[in-house]
């Protein structure tokens, strides 16, 4: 028997499933696929708690999915110049999560992660499971070399 062609290779080959529009609905899917701890909040985002940050999955403008995670710790204006040293540090040298800082009128310091990825196209269930998991992967890194950074507790503690 003559081997097969090229053309019956490709034939036979199974064919990728196709993106579709990304919701909240394929989001608690995806994690629940992906065996990970999640809650729904009030506002209907899809949360993923992990020890020092939780990854909020955020539909924040047509078209866009985004990752957005929050460091548990805060630190007062007094730590802003070396959280600001991180965060250049880290935007610099590494191509995810964007990391910034926030300050609120109280003078409270919080560190953020966040990647986004765009929607027009939709996602297969397979580029959802890679994005959720690689992004978390990258915002916990993030806030480890936070906790690296900062072993001392700089307000608040991460124990329940």
């Amino acid at each position: 028997m003559p081997p097969p062609s090229a053309a019956s290779a490709f034939r036979d080959a199974p064919v990728p499933a196709a993106p579709t529009p990304v919701d909240n609905e394929r989001v608690v899917s995806c994690v629940e696929r992906l065996d990970l701890r999640f809650f729904v909040d009030d506002e209907g985002h899809v949360g993923i708690p992990w020890r020092y940050v939780t990854v909020r999955v955020l539909f924040p403008g047509a078209g866009v999915l985004q990752l957005r995670g929050t460091w548990f710790r805060i630190a007062d204006t007094e730590h802003l110049g070396d959280l600001r040293r991180l965060v250049e540090e880290w935007n610099a040298t590494r191509i995810g999560p964007k990391a910034y800082l926030t300050v609120s009128d109280g003078g409270v310091v919080r560190l953020h992660g966040e990647i986004a990825y765009p929607l027009e196209a939709g996602m297969t269930d397979a580029q959802l499971e890679d994005f959720v998991l690689t992004g978390c992967r990258l915002i916990v890194a993030l806030v480890r070399e936070a906790e690296v950074l900062f072993p001392d507790p700089l307000r608040g503690g991460l124990e329940p």
